[in-house]
């Protein structure tokens, strides 16, 4: 048999090194890649579970308002947000009066993550200012 020589100086570790490194790189890219960096557009809250359902409504004179958790809860008025917070919604309820408030129905979409008193200013807010209000839930699985 042959013997075959290298005539190469080195053991070609550094080929296996660079190998390594653009491997790692791939990783790397496609976790970046992977990951939910895409701006996600619309509104997630996920309120509690409930076993009743709304009753009818006048709908041309219903607003639905959602709140999503966080340190400062954000107020939305159908899918926009309300600037200012609780003061921005309380500006926002004074804007709707009517002859007739209780025409006026408020429905409240609150993540279940938000506080009980947070939603129970938006509430004495909303019947201080003579409107129906309804809180929203989503049905139970049966």
């Amino acid at each position: 048999m042959r013997r075959v020589r290298s005539k190469l100086s080195d053991s070609g570790i550094l080929v296996i090194a660079l190998s390594g490194v653009n491997l790692v790189l791939l990783l790397c890219i496609g976790v970046l890649l992977n990951t939910h960096r895409l701006p996600k557009y619309g509104l997630n809250v996920v309120p509690a579970e409930s076993h009743f359902l709304l009753s009818q409504f006048d709908r041309t004179q219903t607003h639905v308002i959602s709140i999503t958790p966080g340190a400062e809860p954000r107020f939305y008025l159908e899918g926009y947000e309300i600037k200012g917070g609780l003061r921005g919604v309380k500006e926002k309820l004074a804007s709707w009066s009517t002859e007739q408030p209780s025409r006026v129905t408020v429905i409240l979409v609150c993540d279940a993550a938000v506080p009980a008193g947070i939603v129970q200013q938006v509430v004495d807010s909303v019947l201080y200012r003579g409107f129906n209000c309804a809180l929203s839930g989503r049905p139970t699985a049966n």
